[in-house]
């Protein structure tokens, strides 16, 4: 199946760390795979974008299309998405700056994740400013772009976190 057969099916993607992803496909591009991210049976959760690079296996599960059913059944396979441009690491994260969406960043390395507010985008690289998981500011911190495995936004756990957290400016 080619990959933009897959749009608006449920897949699960499994990263080169073993770690198993469930989402319903938005958009695909050469770098990223751009979901909806199902959490757990059929709860959604926001959104994920996954890197190429990190993905061993894209299949459709054996109950796709029972899930599918009970998401459309839901509004979630028609619901709405944020538009974002995923042809480039460099135009993806601009997107996201601009629509000032707060990410969660998964590396390379599966054991940590940051979260925060890309203040920054290089060539190669993004400056994000982080806060902690008691929502805290903290420091401002650089990324490459090919160690970036997953980015998460518009979940739970970053939306209730953001309600706690103080503003900043822009400038910071």
């Amino acid at each position: 199946m080619h990959t933009k057969e897959l749009i608006n099916r449920v897949v699960s993607i499994r990263l080169k760390n073993k770690a198993l992803l469930e989402g319903i496909v938005i958009d695909v591009s050469e770098d990223w795979y751009y979901l909806k991210y199902i959490a757990v049976d059929y709860v959604m959760d926001g959104f994920v974008l996954i890197n190429r690079r990190y993905i061993n296996q894209v299949e459709i599960p054996d109950d796709s299309g029972f899930k599918e059913n009970i998401m459309r059944l839901k509004g979630s396979i028609d619901g709405e998405s944020p538009s974002l441009n995923i042809d480039s690491h460099v135009n993806l994260l601009l997107d996201l700056q601009f629509k000032k969406k707060m990410i969660k960043l998964e590396l390379k390395n599966p054991d940590k994740c940051y979260i925060g507010k890309i203040n920054l985008v290089r060539e190669h690289s993004i400056k994000v400013h982080l806060f902690s998981w008691n929502a805290k500011w903290l420091g401002v911190e650089s990324f490459l772009f090919k160690e970036i495995r997953a980015i998460y936004f518009d979940n739970d756990y970053i939306d209730s976190l953001q309600l706690a957290l103080p503003v900043i400016s822009d400038s910071e």
